[in-house]
């Protein structure tokens, strides 16, 4: 009896010392865990005219308001086929070279992945889709960015953490979907008039 007690005893101190060497290692080894922002805005405005801005993967400054300038440039990729990537200079300085990595005019989305950028997250793409409100004449634009934090890790410093990319990424999408509202709205209701 005292026998199968001290094997019981010396398997589970086993066990628990297995566990507390190698989870660490575990959890390293998977890396940080991915993070989600999904931002919507209704525009008064068709879904084709919202469309017709947001997919000229060059003309992010027109609508953004923290990007002041995009130039587009086609070039191969890594895989060695033709690809736009545009770089966007932003007011604060930064700047953001962006692939894009689809474009579904019938579905009205436009997808991108951030190849280099002065922007507090790693591993970003996005996808920005206009669909029709159930109102009549309106639009309902998605933005849906997928990404790790900056410094790509689980146990990330202050400013390079979860809570820091988050904030980064959902302060880019209201203030650019607050400007493309503005700038779809007061141009379609010029052409209204």
């Amino acid at each position: 009896m005292r026998l199968m007690i001290k094997r019981r005893y010396r398997f589970l101190v086993t066990a628990v010392l297995i566990a507390v060497i190698f989870t660490p290692l575990y959890a390293s080894a998977c890396g940080p865990s991915p993070q989600k922002v999904t931002k919507e805005i209704v525009i008064k405005a068709p879904p084709k005219k919202v469309w017709a801005l947001i997919s000229d993967f060059s003309a992010m400054q027109k609508w953004h308001p923290d990007v002041l300038s995009s130039v587009l440039e086609t070039k191969a990729d890594p895989d060695g086929k033709a690809a736009n990537y545009r770089t966007l200079t932003l007011k604060n300085g930064g700047a953001i070279i962006e692939k894009q990595r689809e474009m579904q005019a019938g579905e009205m989305k436009l997808g991108a992945v951030m190849e280099q950028g002065d922007i507090a997250v790693s591993n970003y793409s996005d996808v920005i889709a206009v669909k029709p409100s159930l109102v009549a004449g309106e639009s309902v634009v998605t933005w849906v960015g997928r990404f790790n934090n900056k410094a790509n890790l689980m146990q990330a410093p202050v400013g390079q953490d979860n809570a820091t990319a988050i904030a980064a990424v959902e302060s880019w999408y209201d203030t650019g979907l607050q400007g493309l509202k503005e700038n779809v709205e007061k141009s379609h209701l010029l052409m209204v008039r």
